[in-house]
């Protein structure tokens, strides 16, 4: 597994960011011994609400994973992000503004996993601009993906379910009907109503 773990690091620093080789070499140095690595099953938890400074971030290089929130008021879970294997999983809101973490971040595959305290990552933000760089661009994507879900969820019903899965096939193929009803705001029941009319069009 630690030989796994060094590849799977040196691979994303060589891929992901843009470093002179004598940089890539002092981060590795740095980043291998704060990364840990674990083995997961489907719809494990790897993440619950809680304090920012027990946050994680988290990278899937086998499996894709989600996140969703408890809506007390309603008892319901509502779907939040998707990330599809090798990205960086992270909520700036807690990591950059020390927030409390306010989400499940979940399997949806089984695989292995990497992931570093949100301590040692900003240690390393401050270090390397490379890594700080990196995570504003990560922090914009996430906010475009957050966008473009809230103008999903203004869409009417049946509308969103045939764009949501046009427009995440993989993640429609392996989740099931109630993980994907979470994510376009409906429940189980609803989802699969509304499913059925869609097929008999």
């Amino acid at each position: 597994m630690k030989d796994y773990k060094h590849q799977l690091i040196k691979q994303y620093i060589e891929t992901k960011l843009n470093m002179t080789p004598d940089r890539q070499a002092l981060l590795f140095e740095r980043a291998a011994p704060l990364c840990q690595i674990q083995k997961t099953i489907k719809y494990q938890d790897l993440e619950s609400p809680g304090p920012a400074h027990e946050g994680r971030i988290w990278y899937s290089a086998q499996a894709m994973v989600h996140s969703y929130y408890y809506n007390k008021a309603r008892g319901t879970n509502y779907g939040t992000q998707i990330w599809k294997k090798n990205e960086i999983i992270l909520f700036a809101s807690s990591l950059l503004r020390g927030e409390d973490r306010t989400n499940h971040i979940q399997m949806l595959e089984s695989g292995i996993v990497l992931s570093m305290s949100y301590r040692d990552v900003l240690a390393l933000r401050e270090d390397f601009h490379e890594i700080a760089a990196h995570i504003e661009q990560i922090v914009v994507q996430n906010e475009q993906a957050s966008q473009h879900r809230i103008l999903l969820l203004n869409e009417p019903s049946i509308d969103r379910i045939v764009r949501f899965e046009a427009e995440n096939p993989l993640f429609c193929t392996i989740a099931s009907v109630g993980t994907k009803a979470m994510h376009v705001g409906l429940t189980r029941q609803g989802y699969t109503v509304l499913k059925k009319k869609i097929m008999g069009r």
